[in-house]
């Protein structure tokens, strides 16, 4: 039984497979566990681990068993091979659809504000001799 995430806005459906939120959960943290995975994308932790399977297979993942854990990469240069997206990398797609980078917050411009009559600077005028 697949349990994705409730639809935000009333929509019944998500833009993006859960192979995809999978995709950028693992390029978000490569360390991820299937469990932290699974509960990211809102899906069984069986169903998480059988598309990281699906991931690796396709040759989008590469999993690398560190002591007792695994520790996921993006292989950044493959394409993908379907549709109309064929001629993109998987990096273009993680990097279009990955966390935004902060922004610098705007400074204000400096304000104009009026000086009241006391705290004008007074002008010294020159002295005809």
């Amino acid at each position: 039984m697949r349990r994705y995430p409730k639809p935000e806005a009333g929509h019944p459906w998500s833009l993006l497979t859960p192979h995809a939120h999978v995709l950028l959960c693992i390029a978000k943290d490569p360390d991820s566990r299937i469990w932290e995975i699974a509960e990211s994308v809102g899906i069984s932790e069986r169903g998480a681990h059988q598309i990281v399977a699906d991931l690796v297979a396709a040759g989008y993942v590469r999993r690398a068993r560190i002591g007792r854990r695994n520790r996921y990469a993006i292989e950044e240069k493959s394409p993908l091979e379907h549709g109309p997206v064929h001629h993109r990398k998987i990096a273009s797609i993680v990097a279009l659809l990955g966390p935004e980078p902060p922004r610098a917050e705007k400074k204000a411009p400096p304000s104009r504000k009026r000086l009241s009559a006391a705290a004008k600077p007074k002008r010294r005028l020159a002295m005809a001799s």
